[in-house]
């Protein structure tokens, strides 16, 4: 499997059914920290991540990516960084928003 299909297949789907349930959690200035979060993430986990692959302490088989690179990464890895963040957000604003 590819790195886009595995995107495609475990990742986009949840976050497209939570973007759809929880779409309230997004409205009134909601998307604001999540906007922040993403921020944090990309800054502190691309460096890091890039770092780890230019060391060789991981990598990822050409065979499996598109083969479109950017900070030393292949454009799925930064994907997957803010999918999985909007995900999570949007799921714990939720909760926060349900609890009693």
């Amino acid at each position: 499997m590819t790195y886009l299909g595995f995107l495609a297949l475990f990742v986009v789907p949840p976050l497209a059914v939570a973007a759809l349930l929880w779409r309230g959690v997004l409205r009134h200035g909601g998307w604001r920290p999540i906007a922040v979060l993403l921020g944090i993430v990309y800054a502190t986990a691309t460096p890091w991540d890039s770092a780890a692959v230019a060391r060789g302490y991981w990598g990822f088989d050409p065979r499996r990516i598109l083969g479109v690179h950017a900070f030393g990464l292949p454009v799925e890895e930064l994907c997957f960084f803010g999918l999985q963040t909007l995900l999570t957000s949007i799921w714990v604003r939720q909760r926060l928003r349900s609890a009693p």
